[in-house]
């Protein structure tokens, strides 16, 4: 992985020496923060129950017909249900729980699902987890792959007597029934060992598999339990998943190309995947994609466009983009000189836990102070 102190380092030479470096020692420099931190001490994808329930939740939304009813009369059940989803559209929660229920007890298996869903998430006015687990389940008995989902969920977080090994066999029907957020569900637990056996070889056989139905997240995940061991072939799975869209693997490709010990640089190909992850909104990105501009280094040089960009970062949330916001600010390059609003994205940057990395920000912070008067100060203060 590549290491925080060695980013603060790079953002220091640029600062330093600006533009005045070759291409030698100009390679990634800025690159200031490491790639895959947020993956775990590992390197590899997020653990715990929390992780694979984010990765669920929000993928049911009760809005769509997949299961074929069983009644006699399918037309009546689809009218049944329609009338129901309409009113759940509307967000008229009660009569689509009504609704739902009537043409569930008709035969709806999509039906079931909302009424679950409803039940589960209070959007009626009342929470009852019992109760939503019987109409999931009564999906479920229809081959309902959102019950299935729903269920595996409930066990993961152990909600109306449903356990993680609970969990484990509704996500597996899922996951056989094609859905690949089931699969990469089950990869983790398989992983992790919640539920089940850790198991190595089937954690990265059910990645494998939903990387091989197109789904960009699983590729990424790859590419995540890959980085330590073997980054070339995480870099392959990244850029696999980057071209399908996913921010974050083109992102972290970007930074490897740069940054990476085992990697053959490629500036090129490093700014292009930075950019692609900058324009998508990936705040770090910007951040990073930001500095390559300044510099002009595989980049059209601008200092206008790299303030723009340390802006995006900074208003998205980053902290290093906030950080070198404040820098162009007090600066002035790029864009009008602000002292007070320099002093502001200063200390909104915070503090990085890195000795050298904190002790710039102190620097800029106590340079800012000596610029402002205390009423400047103090309001800048009250906006934080």
């Amino acid at each position: 992985m590549v290491a925080r102190s060695r980013r603060n380092t790079e953002r220091r030479n640029w600062r330093d020496h600006g533009r005045e470096c070759g291409p030698s020692d100009c390679r990634g420099r800025g690159f200031h923060r490491g790639v895959v931190g947020r993956l775990g001490a590992s390197g590899r994808a997020r653990r715990g129950g929390i992780a694979i329930i984010a990765a669920l939740c929000g993928i049911f939304a009760p809005l769509s017909v997949s299961a074929a009813p069983t009644l006699s009369n399918p037309a009546e059940v689809q009218t049944n249900f329609e009338v129901a989803l309409d009113a759940f559209n509307a967000g008229q929660y009660t009569q689509a729980l009504s609704l739902s229920q009537t043409a569930a007890n008709l035969g709806s298996a999509d039906a079931a699902v909302m009424a679950g869903y409803i039940l589960r998430y209070g959007k009626a006015g009342t929470t009852d987890m019992a109760a939503a687990r019987q109409w999931y389940e009564k999906a479920a008995a229809k081959g309902h792959p959102d019950a299935f989902i729903a269920l595996g969920e409930m066990g993961l977080r152990e909600q109306a007597g449903l356990t993680k090994t609970d969990a484990v066999a509704w996500l597996t029907r899922a996951s056989d029934a094609g859905r690949t957020d089931a699969m990469r569900a089950l990869s983790d637990l398989y992983r992790t060992g919640q539920g089940v056996t850790a198991n190595a070889a089937e954690s990265e056989r059910l990645l494998k598999n939903a990387s091989q139905s197109f789904d960009a997240e699983a590729t990424k995940r790859l590419g995540d339990s890959l980085f330590e061991r073997d980054p070339k072939a995480a870099l392959k799975h990244y850029e696999t998943a980057a071209k399908a869209g996913h921010l974050e693997a083109a992102y972290i490709a970007g930074v490897m190309y740069a940054e990476n010990f085992e990697i053959l640089p490629d500036s090129a190909r490093s700014a292009a995947l930075l950019k692609q992850a900058a324009m998508g909104g990936h705040p770090a990105a910007m951040a990073d994609y930001g500095l390559l501009v300044y510099q002009g280094y595989a980049a059209a040089q601008s200092d206008e466009k790299a303030a723009e960009w340390f802006r995006k970062s900074a208003e998205a949330g980053d902290a290093e983009g906030q950080f070198l916001y404040a820098y162009t600010l007090a600066k002035g390059e790029g864009l009008e000189q602000d002292f007070e609003a320099a002093y502001y994205w200063a200390l909104k940057s915070g503090e990085s836990g890195v000795d050298d990395y904190d002790a710039d920000r102190a620097t800029l912070r106590q340079g800012l102070e000596g610029k402002l008067d205390a009423a400047a100060i103090a309001r800048v203060r009250a906006r934080l």
